[in-house]
């Protein structure tokens, strides 16, 4: 199992990401659910960066960033914030137990919608009109299995 924030897990997280939603997940919701994401999908360019407030030391880096191409990812790089913010279109943070609490299974819309995960650059409108494929992005990385720290800073 790759660890958490590494070169590894963000390579994991890449191939999970392009082949996302398995049959399983699929049948899960409705048809036109999924016509919808593949109507919004080739919209979807350029860097989105998911960033941990307080990661614990020791990980790679804090910040996952991924690189789109009409909805697929390109390249995934694990970096620090200062680093992945300037390049990237949107970058959502938060903090090291919200990330914890969504790799063990907390809904990912909630994560959205309960501000665990914000919103910190990009335009509000152009993230939230294809929401539901970064929904589905973050189930899939909820789906890809990660080494976490034991210790949670304070």
């Amino acid at each position: 199992m790759a660890a958490f924030m590494s070169t590894q897990w963000a390579q994991q997280v890449k191939a999970q990401a392009n082949s996302w939603p398995d049959a399983e997940r699929r049948a899960s919701k409705l048809v036109d659910f999924w016509d919808w994401i593949d109507m919004v999908k080739p919209f979807v360019t350029g860097r989105l960066s998911l960033s941990v407030r307080d990661m614990p030391d020791g990980a790679e880096g804090d910040t996952l960033c991924l690189e789109f191409e009409a909805g697929v990812v390109t390249d995934a790089t694990v970096c620090r914030r200062a680093a992945a913010e300037a390049g990237s279109a949107f970058l959502l943070a938060g903090s090291y137990q919200d990330w914890m609490s969504m790799l063990d299974g907390y809904d990912v819309g909630k994560m959205v919608m309960y501000r665990k995960l914000m919103l910190e650059k990009g335009d509000t409108l152009a993230f939230f009109t294809p929401a539901f494929f970064w929904t589905e992005l973050l189930a899939a990385i909820q789906s890809v299995p990660a080494e976490t720290f034991d210790a949670v800073p304070a």
